[in-house]
């Protein structure tokens, strides 16, 4: 991204044909018919067309019609897709022990499922997340203490979720400590928000909660299950997350403020252009840029200083942002 230095290295060869970024929303109600900032923005890109597209949608709903039928597009040309969605992937390490979830899948498809069970998402927006929000710190707070989840409009009640944020790391009832930020977060610094934050101006917990049931569903869909994976959970860090010919889909965690440079450069060249818009068009310039000069593997690969024990700890639970080195 303009704002992290690229880490060492590139591969010979295009890693994707086709690029797919998301900028994402956790809106209790329909956006506005005209289009407008803070609602769903999906940038789509070939690789080696003369230039991407972008697509303003309402709803997730119909923002979730439109990932698919592309997908479908890509999939029946046996293109690979590079799928990213502006929201966090995982939590903290320690949340799913904590909120004593059983099985053998791994922890992050473990919470991702336990959430979607949670989650309802309806057409014109209207879900629930303020409530899963209190569900899931009844399930794992200690005893006297108010868990991890935090923030909701002050006139409105909800059981289990106060409105100011708790001490991290937060005590759960299994003896877990969830801290405040996954790994990937503290390595971008203040300028970002914790995945707790369920609400109040650039939080993002709302997002996640509506984000991971609708990733959880596009990796299970049967027209893409086979040819899907979900980076670094199932591909770990490596330079080469896709094979030699598609059909692929590759999910990845995406935060478009990390290139808010070229974002900037954009909206001076094009006034009026809206910021979200402006987001997912530098994305997808910036994935097939790289891509074409070999070094978008790079990003992909393990980020410099981190321990075996970390590496794990991000790869069966946290996940990774993209871009961030």
């Amino acid at each position: 991204m303009q704002t992290i230095a690229p880490p060492a290295g590139s591969h010979s060869r295009p890693l994707f044909d086709a690029y797919l970024f998301v900028d994402w929303s956790g809106a209790g109600k329909k956006g506005p018919r005209r289009p407008k900032k803070d609602n769903v923005w999906i940038g789509h890109r070939v690789r080696g067309t003369p230039r991407g597209s972008e697509r303003y949608c309402r709803t997730r709903a119909k923002a979730m019609e439109y990932v698919e039928r592309r997908l479908r597009e890509h999939v029946a040309a046996s293109r690979r897709v590079l799928l990213g969605l502006d929201s966090a992937y995982g939590y903290p390490a320690g949340f799913a022990d904590a909120l004593g979830l059983a099985g053998d899948d791994p922890p992050w498809r473990k919470i991702w499922r336990e959430i979607r069970r949670r989650i309802t998402d309806g057409p014109d927006n209207a879900n629930n997340r303020f409530g899963v929000a209190g569900q899931l710190n009844a399930a794992v707070r200690a005893e006297g203490l108010p868990g991890p989840f935090w923030g909701r409009p002050k006139k409105t009640a909800v059981e289990g979720l106060p409105v100011t944020s708790p001490a991290y790391p937060a005590a759960t009832r299994r003896g877990v400590s969830l801290p405040k930020f996954r790994r990937t977060e503290t390595r971008v610094g203040t300028a970002i928000f914790s995945t707790w934050q369920v609400f109040y101006t650039g939080s993002v917990g709302g997002q996640v909660l509506m984000g991971l049931p609708r990733v959880d569903a596009l990796r299970d869909h049967p027209d893409f299950a086979m040819a899907s994976s979900v980076w670094p959970f199932e591909t770990g860090f490596t330079t080469a997350p896709t094979p030699a010919i598609g059909p692929f889909v590759l999910h990845a965690e995406i935060w478009p403020s990390v290139g808010r440079e070229r974002v900037e450069v954009l909206i001076r060249q094009e006034p009026g252009l809206i910021k979200d818009q402006a987001q997912v068009r530098a994305m997808c310039e910036w994935a097939e840029g790289n891509d074409s000069r070999g070094t978008l593997g790079a990003y992909f690969d393990t980020p410099a200083g981190l321990t075996a024990a970390e590496v794990q700890a991000c790869t069966s639970e946290e996940g990774w942002i993209l871009g961030v080195s």
